[in-house]
C-alpha cells in the first residue's frame, strides 16, 4: 500500500491509498472467473445450437449465421472491462468486491477516452506477456500503474467507504430543490470532480483541512461572502451545479 498525493486545479493535494498488488490480482481472479464461467455457459449453448442442426450439402447460410451468432455472443467477453468501467464508476464486478477502482490522475471520475485507452492497452498488459507487463510496471511504477494506466492517465485507488454523495459529479435532485450558488456556473466540471475528490478524501481519512482550503479558495475565486461549514458548503456547490447544469 502506498500514499500518493495528486495536486488538483485549485493548488490543493488529494491523498489516495494505491492498493496492495494482492488485491489487484484478487479481483482480477474474481473478474476473470466470472468469464470463464460465461464462456463455458455460451460454449455449451451454442454447441446445442451446432448439433439440433442436420449437416446438408447446403449449408453455407447456416454457418454465416452461427458466425454471426458466435460473435454476438463472444462479444461480453471483449468488451465486459471496458462497459464495466464506465457504468460503474471505475469498477469492474472484481473490482467493487475487493473494494479498489480506477480514477484520473487529477483525482476525478476518469473520463471515456481514458477507460478506452485501458482497455485497448489491456492486451499488451496481460496476454500477449502472460499478466507480466502489467506486473512488473505495477510494481516498478511510483503509481503502481501498469501500461493502460500509464497511456491513459489513471490510477488504481482503494475505496474504504460508501459516502453521502453519489459517486458521481452529477445526480437527481428533487423539484422543491432551490439553488443558493449561481456562481458555481463558472466552474469546470474537472472542478467539480476536484470538489467531490475532496468530499470524498475527507469522508475517508477524517481530515477536513483539505476541506476547508479548498472552500476559501472556491470562495475567493467566486466571490462568496455567505460563509457555510466547508463540507456542506461544497455539497452544496456540487447540488447548484447538477441543478444548473440540467436545466432546461
Amino acid at each position: 500500500m502506498e500514499k500518493i498525493k495528486i495536486p488538483t486545479s485549485f493548488n490543493i493535494e488529494l491523498d489516495f491509498e494505491t492498493p496492495e498488488f494482492h488485491k489487484r490480482f484478487f479481483a482480477w481472479i474474481i473478474d476473470f472467473a466470472i468469464l470463464f464461467a460465461y464462456y463455458i455457459i455460451i460454449t455449451k449453448i451454442l454447441k446445442k445450437i451446432s448439433a439440433a442442426h442436420t449437416p446438408s450439402d447446403d449449408d453455407l447460410p447456416f454457418l454465416y449465421n452461427m458466425s454471426a451468432v458466435d460473435l454476438l455472443f463472444f462479444l461480453p467477453l471483449l468488451l465486459y472491462h471496458l462497459v464495466c468501467e464506465i457504468s460503474m464508476n471505475g469498477q469492474s464486478i472484481g473490482k467493487k468486491v475487493i473494494g479498489i477502482k480506477v480514477i484520473g490522475e487529477d483525482g476525478g471520475r476518469a473520463f471515456l477516452y481514458q477507460y478506452l485507452i485501458r482497455w485497448l492497452i489491456r492486451p499488451f498488459d496481460f496476454m500477449f506477456t502472460l499478466g507480466l507487463g502489467a506486473l512488473l510496471t505495477a510494481v516498478i511504477s511510483k503509481k503502481n500503474q501498469r501500461l493502460g494506466d500509464m497511456a491513459a492517465g489513471t490510477l488504481v485507488i482503494k475505496t474504504r467507504i460508501d459516502t453521502d454523495i453519489n459517486d458521481t459529479v452529477f445526480f437527481e435532485l428533487t423539484d422543491e430543490y432551490k439553488p443558493r450558488f449561481p456562481e458555481v456556473m463558472r466552474l469546470s466540471d474537472r472542478d467539480m470532480n476536484t470538489i467531490k475528490g475532496v468530499l470524498n478524501n475527507t469522508a475517508r481519512y477524517n481530515n477536513f483541512d483539505v476541506a476547508e482550503r479548498l472552500s476559501d479558495k472556491i470562495r475567493t475565486v467566486l466571490n462568496i461572502t455567505e460563509y457555510m461549514e466547508a463540507v456542506v458548503f461544497l455539497e452544496t456547490l456540487l447540488k447548484d451545479y447538477n441543478y444548473y447544469s440540467n436545466r432546461d
